[in-house]
C-alpha cells in the first residue's frame, strides 16, 4: 500500500528559514539560493520518505542538510509530515527540544 504523505510547515519554520537567509546573504550572495535548494531536497525527501529521518528525542525525527550545518526538525502525524523546526546543528540540546515541544 502506497501511503501519500502530506508536508506541512509550522508558520514559525519561516521564521528560521529567514534568520538563515539573512546570516547567509551577509556571508556570500550565492549561499541563500543553496540553501533554499538544499531545503527544498530535505523537504522532498521527509515528504517521500518521513520514517527515514533519525529519531530525535522520543517522538521528533531529523533530517540532516548536507553542506550547512542545520538541521529539519519534524513529526509524523497519522499521514501529515509536520516541519517544526529548522535548527543550527550547534543550538544546546535542551533549547531545540523546548522549541519542539512548544511548536508540537
Amino acid at each position: 500500500m502506497v501511503v501519500n504523505w502530506v508536508l506541512s510547515l509550522h508558520p514559525e519554520v519561516w521564521d528560521d528559514i529567514d534568520d538563515a537567509i539573512e546570516y547567509y546573504a551577509d556571508v556570500e550572495v550565492s549561499l541563500p539560493e543553496r540553501f533554499l535548494m538544499e531545503l527544498d531536497v530535505a523537504f522532498d525527501f521527509a515528504e517521500r520518505f518521513p520514517l527515514s529521518g533519525r529519531p530525535l528525542y522520543t517522538k521528533y525525527r531529523r533530517i540532516v542538510l548536507k553542506h550547512f550545518p542545520y538541521i529539519v526538525c519534524y513529526r509524523v502525524i497519522d499521514k501529515t509530515v509536520r516541519v517544526l523546526a529548522i535548527v543550527h546543528g550547534r543550538r544546546d540540546p535542551k533549547w531545540v527540544r523546548r522549541k519542539l515541544a512548544a511548536r508540537s
